[in-house]
């Protein structure tokens, strides 16, 4: 696991053919920055689910596979009781760069530049960057990284998320 204060081991596990497992991260780490590193010495496919407010939202994506430089999240809101966060991943060994910059109605707006440290995981609260219905984010990174936007509304009884686009 990748969290805001470094990498955690993570549980170690056989697959049989045809089969699928999972693991509650919470079992492992607690952190609000946290992302998770599969590896696989075989074909797998790998998705993330949260649950909150006890059980009330539940948001889910499958996971990235690759790595890029820019990523592209189209939707955002943080107007009108919304919540939204880009989370970034850093699954290198290096220290990594990223650049926010928020599309709104309005036009461009400079988000954060922020280090993000190897093997680590950081999450940008969009609504203290930028006021507005219509957000969408371009993620640049100093070397590759993954991104995903997740969304949270209405006292945070829904919620949805999605990874970002590389072109």
């Amino acid at each position: 696991f990748h969290t805001g204060e470094g990498e955690v081991e993570g549980p170690v596990g056989a697959l049989l053919p045809h089969s699928r497992r999972s693991y509650k991260v919470n079992d492992f780490v607690t952190s609000f920055h946290v992302s998770t590193q599969v590896t696989a010495s075989g074909e797998v496919v790998c998705e993330r689910s949260m649950y909150g407010n006890g059980w009330t939202w539940a948001h889910n994506t499958i996971g990235a596979s690759i790595l890029d430089n820019t990523w592209h999240l189209a939707e955002g809101c943080t107007e009108g009781g919304m919540e939204t966060f880009i989370l970034v991943q850093n699954p290198g060994d290096d220290q990594v760069e990223v650049e926010l910059t928020f599309k709104t109605e309005s036009g461009e707006v400079q988000g954060p530049v922020k280090i993000i440290a190897a093997r680590s995981r950081f999450t940008f609260h969009v609504g203290e960057f930028v006021k507005s219905y219509n957000v969408s984010t371009v993620v640049t990174a100093s070397d590759q990284v993954v991104c995903e936007r997740s969304m949270y509304g209405n006292d945070r009884t829904w919620a949805h998320n999605s990874i970002g686009f590389t072109p």
